[in-house]
């Protein structure tokens, strides 16, 4: 299920991002970058980065698909799968909200 909301998810993101950028080119660029890029920045080690990590829609597809349960022992900080579905609904949830408000201030 995960799997097949990923698309859509990163393309409201995107529907999101193209709004606000209005150049085509910058939008793909930010992005890939905000999609792909951005969570590899962030470590699971500590806990404010391993917060910020797991509020991405990559690390939350991640733990989406992950059918085995995380290692207790580990020293890193795991994302919930109630967590994981909230960051799958109100990524595309807010970039939609946003895109709908700055086309009717703008575009009217």
């Amino acid at each position: 299920m995960a799997s097949a909301l990923l698309a859509p998810v990163c393309a409201l993101v995107g529907l999101g991002l193209g709004v606000l950028i209005r150049h085509s080119a910058a939008t793909v660029l930010t992005g890939a970058f905000t999609l792909l890029m951005l969570p590899t920045l962030f470590s699971r080690s500590e806990r404010w980065s391993a917060d910020i990590n797991h509020a991405m829609p990559a690390t939350a597809w991640k733990r989406l698909v992950q059918n085995w349960p995380p290692d207790p022992e580990s020293l890193a900080y795991t994302a919930t799968v109630p967590g994981s579905w909230i960051v799958y609904v109100l990524w595309p949830l807010t970039a939609v909200a946003l895109a709908v408000a700055v086309v009717r201030r703008r575009d009217v």
